[in-house]
């Protein structure tokens, strides 16, 4: 898996040099794929672009609105980001696919939750469970994407007559899917040092993944697949540079992304799988329930949910794009058909 990722990231890197390599202006009676060029509307060839922007976790850790996640001060006090490279190719205007490559950062914090937990009027209370758990994450993630970009007032009009795709200012919609790897990790309070450490979280097996012992579940993969949905703007600023903005939300088939999804476990399973190390088997424990930060001495019962495993995992980026066309018009079709 480790190596098909690999390849997949410099099999994108390498299309987007060589096609950059390549830039050229074709003469508007280039013949494509035995079909006519539309000289008059987003002419034939590929694109290169670049984005970047804001990133975020949508999983068991953190806040479950995201009103409540957006409006938090702490939140912004702390943003993520995710960024990387495409190519582009659009054959029918309005109609182009993505091939992309993506790194960056998210983020979850449960102290999000701390002020409507204390106004929550029992333990019980989601929010408050929430600011209970107190698990802070950090996942980074390398991705490689492939998606379907779909201009709708463009693709689905007159393409030499309609205003609707003449317009340089067009919305469109992304569906598609990715392959990525992430690594979760951990923020560890040393209160005796008073120092702090981010550690990687899926060695220190919190749940007892990998451990050979009865009803502890396996280790999870680092890779997963991802199905994309996205909403973005774009403009034309000239024949060749476009910029947009746009939104994708990321559903994975992992409920790992934040480490978090099944139950406390029995502290007594972390001593056998570390017998040899007790000072081991008190840390993970320590990692696992990091309750006894907010009630001195607490710590969950075994069996108790730490996350809820029926919900996989999602992230999401907003982002700002910026696109070169490789393949342009001799004069930016505006001009003549506007």
């Amino acid at each position: 898996m480790k190596i098909l990722l690999r390849k997949c990231m410099q099999t994108a890197f390498a299309a987007i040099a060589l096609v950059a390599g390549s830039e050229s202006t074709h003469a508007q009676d280039k013949y494509y794929w035995g079909q006519a060029d539309f000289p008059y509307v987003e002419y034939r060839g590929f694109s290169i672009g670049t984005n970047f922007g804001l990133a975020d976790m949508w999983a068991d850790v953190g806040t479950k609105s995201p009103v409540d996640h957006y409006l938090n001060d702490q939140y912004w006090g702390e943003p993520h980001f995710m960024g990387g490279l495409f190519l582009r190719y659009s054959h029918w205007p309005g109609l182009a696919v993505r091939l992309g490559a993506n790194y960056g950062t998210v983020y979850a914090d449960d102290k999000w939750n701390k002020e409507k937990a204390l106004q929550a009027a029992t333990i019980n209370d989601d929010y408050y469970q929430r600011y209970l758990r107190n698990q802070v994450v950090r996942t980074g993630i390398w991705e490689g994407n492939l998606m379907l970009e779909i201009a709708p007032l463009r693709l689905f009009s007159n393409w030499e007559m309609s205003r609707n795709a003449l317009r340089r200012f067009q919305p469109y919609i992304l569906i598609g899917g990715s392959y990525f790897r992430y690594n979760p990790t951990g923020l560890y309070k040393d209160f005796v040092n008073n120092t702090e450490r981010w550690y990687d979280l899926r060695p220190l097996s919190t749940e007892g993944q990998g451990y050979n012992l009865p009803a502890m579940p396996d280790y999870y993969s680092m890779y997963s697949y991802s199905v994309i949905a996205g909403l973005g703007v774009k403009w034309d600023v000239g024949r060749a540079f476009g910029l947009g903005l746009e939104f994708q939300l990321r559903h994975t088939f992992t409920d790992y992304l934040d480490d978090v999804s099944g139950q406390y476990i029995d502290k007594i399973y972390h001593d056998i799988a570390n017998v040899e190390n007790p000072g081991q088997s008190q840390f993970i424990y320590d990692m696992m329930d990091k309750s006894y930060e907010i009630i001195p001495g607490y710590k969950h019962k075994p069996g108790e949910y730490r996350g809820d495993p029926d919900n996989k995992d999602m992230f999401s980026t907003i982002s700002v794009m910026f696109y070169w066309k490789i393949d342009k018009n001799a004069i930016p079709w505006w001009n003549d058909y506007r």
